[in-house]
């Protein structure tokens, strides 16, 4: 599809004033496909962990199959406003659906996505998103709990809401996945599942067009391949382990937190020649010009990623303590006690690997960017401080029934310490809300970019 057919496209994506909740999206769906029974089927392909239904819906009958799944984060909602505005832009528009039959999941977290409803209305700011913020542990995350074994790693333990996707991957065998991801602060940046050369100029056009920064910085990953900036392979399980045998000491396999991700299992459950092309957008609530900034600064990338490394040790070093503090008092099996303790674990294990990374790879001596260096300062504080934020969500749910020193003083700490962090953040980093049509937009966009040169 041409660039200015694209531009075409985009513009009938709708303004939104707000994100739809979990009810909206399945209420939508439902009555999209009770309107257009003989174009449109809706089914349930699972239950999520607390019993709540997962639909699915299909339209159309081509012999190519995609399937777009919302949700795989239940703090990522940009793409249940994308499948939202599909649903009926398929329906009216058969041109669409030619030679395709799509399969879209509306939500397929609704559980945890209900816990991040109290920010779906605004004001979107910093400090809005992070107290209503919600982020499951890696073992309760859809994306990453597919079943998986790779050298001394097994995993065997999928979700209800997993298993509902695994239902969804036999039954549509894709050719196309889109799973719908999205990041909190930063740029634009892709996973694909296989090179496309000749999508990259449209991919990093769109975006731009649309006034949003790539993501030119270090990967949210270090073990990420970069096939072209801001595009990098489709993440596994499998680069993970090798990072961690590689610069980690001990079992590789004590360092990854969940099981595989989807696109692991596709790759186990499909021919090598029927594979499917995977793709995920990552694009932010938040930007700041500095993400995409090339400039060299005065300092090395060692010294950049040791400096943010430091960073990551001083919020770990006030979590840990404020666990500790109230690890008596308030129940720990909880969704958000269960996220903050796995988060703060998990990291801890991980700067060792990260450090040795910083002090050994090849090319850490070269100029760090001004955008390396407000990813690794300032980013990835955004990022600690929300799960910081979780934990001030569980002490003041817990001081509503039950008030004890311990957690009113270790809530008020925890109050002074968010301020701090975010004051930082918005001190060092110039940052703008992105309008919620501008990010459908792009995700949009990026899924007509890699679905012409696929054809």
């Amino acid at each position: 599809m041409p660039s200015s057919e694209i531009r075409m496209e985009l513009e009938r994506v709708p303004h939104y004033s707000r994100f739809s909740t979990v009810d909206d999206l399945v209420a939508s769906a439902r009555a999209a496909v009770t309107r257009h029974a003989g174009l449109a089927s809706c089914r349930d392909i699972g239950r999520s962990s607390d019993g709540e239904p997962i639909p699915m819906v299909t339209i159309g009958s081509g012999p190519k199959s995609a399937l777009l799944v919302a949700c795989p984060h239940p703090n990522e909602p940009i793409g249940a406003m994308l499948v939202q505005f599909l649903i009926g832009e398929l329906i009216e528009r058969a041109e669409l659906r030619d030679g395709w039959t799509w399969h879209l999941i509306p939500c397929i977290d609704p559980d945890g996505t209900r816990l991040n409803e109290g920010w779906f209305d605004g004001p979107f700011t910093l400090r809005h998103y992070a107290r209503h913020f919600y982020r499951p542990w890696s073992q309760e995350q859809v994306e990453w709990t597919f079943p998986f074994q790779y050298e001394a790693f097994a995993w065997d333990k999928p979700l209800p809401e997993t298993r509902a996707l695994m239902r969804a991957f036999h039954d549509t065998t894709p050719d196309f996945v889109y799973s719908l991801h999205n990041a909190g602060f930063g740029g634009v940046y892709y996973y694909l599942s296989k090179p496309i050369d000749a999508a990259y100029a449209s991919l990093h056009r769109i975006p731009q067009e649309l006034g949003l920064v790539l993501s030119l910085g270090e990967p949210e990953m270090p073990w990420a391949v970069e096939w072209a900036p801001a595009v990098y392979r489709f993440p596994s399980a499998r680069d993970a382990y090798d990072y961690h045998a590689q610069y980690g000491s001990g079992n590789p396999a004590e360092r990854i937190s969940g099981g595989g991700s989807s696109w692991d299992y596709l790759t186990s459950i499909s021919e090598p020649d029927r594979l499917p092309m995977a793709l995920i957008t990552e694009l932010p609530y938040f930007q700041s010009p500095d993400i995409s900034d090339q400039t060299p600064t005065t300092e090395t990338k060692r010294a950049v990623i040791l400096a943010g490394i430091d960073r990551t040790c001083e919020m770990l070093h006030v979590l840990s303590g404020l666990l500790a503090q109230v690890s008596g008092e308030m129940a720990q099996d909880t969704r958000l006690m269960r996220a903050v303790s796995s988060f703060v674990a998990h990291e801890a294990k991980s700067i060792e690997s990260k450090r040795k990374w910083a002090q050994e790879a090849s090319d850490m001596s070269r100029p760090s960017t001004v955008a390396q260096r407000a990813d690794e300062l300032y980013v990835r504080t955004f990022y600690k401080m929300l799960m910081a934020s979780m934990l001030n969500r569980a002490l003041v749910e817990h001081l509503r029934a039950q008030r004890s020193p311990a957690a009113i003083q270790g809530q008020q700490r925890l109050e002074q310490m968010l301020d701090t962090w975010v004051r930082d953040v918005e001190e060092h980093l110039r940052y703008t809300t992105i309008p919620i049509r501008t990010l459908v937009q792009a995700q949009y966009g990026a899924m007509l970019a890699v679905l012409e040169h696929i054809r």
